[in-house]
């Protein structure tokens, strides 16, 4: 019998370490990885519906897929965060569907429940790499922003036990892992079920914040870092934990809009001023710290003057990088009830708009790594150059003769450009 798969995921790091666990479960029963869907008996899509774009691409390659079945027997499964619409429609498309909490479905599927129990997350995950991992701590989220879909795909916010999250890394880190990125949805609004199992000599009350503090204790790991997390569960605790000597000096903090107006009509529970002065106190606590952030340009309702306020905004912080959106209504949130009113052609100009700007920013603030020294954790080896990121997230290069992946190497910058700093091994 031919047991083999191919596995392909959308959407964010979530996603990517689902199909992690979902690999786990594959080559417990037996299955291996295949490169090609043509190679496969299996091919599983792990779907995201956060974004119209990616569901987009799904239907794109369920056209090259059919041909591929019209020739051998392939089985197709779908799971992933899925809004109910979309699941379906691509109910009819795929052999076998089920929610990725439900990761035992699978394993009934094809075979029989012997591996996962009742909490997914409790599966071993067939990390992709030895020195790089992702760990979820909860997922779900509460905050129903209301351009995103997260919470009916997702439900609502469950933090995975401290005893869990902690035997997952200390596991890691006895194996030679080098970095954890922590994972959820709203990841710093961490509250396990289980906070008696801190350790006594925690000096934090905020349930993040001490989680972050009993990760920096263990030995062997050198890089901690998380994503996503939300503005208003930025508070002072965890800000004073980023300064905690594994943590890398980077934060990734969504905005969305620069304008109270938008924000208010995005529910994010927050205002410019608020964000202002939560990045002040990230700065006072880490004055080095680099920041990326989230904008969505076009939400109903913007007006020139609001995307004027973003624009201008974005400037006044000074962010290393920007993911910028041009808004899509997404079925089932609160804001496609509203008139998505923004012409294509402008929310095209003003994406456009922030990302020239950040790239010039961009520029601009790399040029103070000229002739300073990096921290690089190398994760990839081609051409003789060795690549892999800072503590600061900056992607970096130096010349090798040798394939240096798994080792953090000090370089000293020789030529910072806008998205790779070059640079020497010491």
């Amino acid at each position: 019998m031919d047991k083999t798969y191919k596995l392909i995921t959308f959407g964010c790091q979530m996603n990517k370490s689902d199909s992690e666990r979902v690999s786990a479960v594959l080559h417990h029963l037996g299955y291996e990885s295949v490169e090609a869907v043509d190679q496969a008996s299996l091919l599983i899509v792990n779907a995201c519906s956060v974004r119209q774009s990616a569901i987009d691409r799904i239907w794109g390659d369920l056209k090259k897929f059919r041909l591929i079945r019209e020739k051998k027997k392939i089985t197709f499964i779908l799971t992933g965060c899925l809004l109910a619409k979309d699941k379906e429609k691509f109910s009819t498309r795929f052999d076998f569907v089920f929610d990725i909490k439900n990761l035992c479905e699978l394993e009934n599927y094809l075979h029989s429940r012997d591996m996962v129990g009742d909490n997914y997350l409790d599966v071993l995950p067939k990390y992709s790499s030895k020195f790089q991992a992702y760990v979820p701590i909860m997922t779900g989220c509460n905050n129903f922003c209301s351009y995103c879909a997260v919470p009916y795909v997702r439900g609502r916010e469950d933090s995975r036990s401290v005893s869990a999250v902690m035997e997952e890394i200390s596991n890691l880190a006895k194996n030679g892992c080098k970095e954890i990125i922590l994972l959820g949805q709203n990841v710093n609004s961490y509250d396990p079920k289980d906070a008696e199992n801190f350790s006594k000599n925690n000096p934090f009350e905020h349930n993040f914040a001490r989680l972050l503090w009993q990760i920096n204790q263990l030995s062997g790991l050198d890089r901690i870092s998380f994503v996503s997390a939300h503005p208003k569960d930025m508070t002072q605790e965890v800000v004073q934990a980023l300064a905690l000597p594994k943590m890398l000096n980077f934060i990734h903090l969504a905005l969305q809009s620069g304008s109270d107006t938008i924000l208010q009509k995005m529910n994010r529970k927050y205002t410019s001023e608020d964000y202002e002065k939560i990045i002040a106190m990230i700065r006072m606590s880490r004055p080095s710290i680099a920041v990326g952030t989230d904008i969505i340009v076009g939400f109903p309702g913007e007006t020139e003057d609001d995307f004027q306020k973003t624009y201008d905004f974005y400037q006044k912080i000074n962010f290393d990088i920007c993911y910028t959106a041009q808004y899509s209504p997404r079925l089932g949130t609160k804001a496609s009830e509203l008139v998505d009113d923004v012409p294509k052609a402008t929310k095209k100009h003003r994406w456009q708009m922030i990302q020239t700007r950040m790239e010039e920013l961009t520029l601009a603030i790399n040029q103070k790594y000229l002739n300073q020294v990096v921290e690089v954790l190398v994760d990839k080896y081609q051409a003789g150059y060795c690549e892999g990121n800072s503590r600061e997230m900056k992607r970096t290069r130096f010349t090798s003769s040798e394939d240096l992946s798994g080792q953090i190497i000090k370089v000293n910058i020789t030529s910072p450009k806008m998205w790779i700093l070059d640079g020497e091994k010491l």
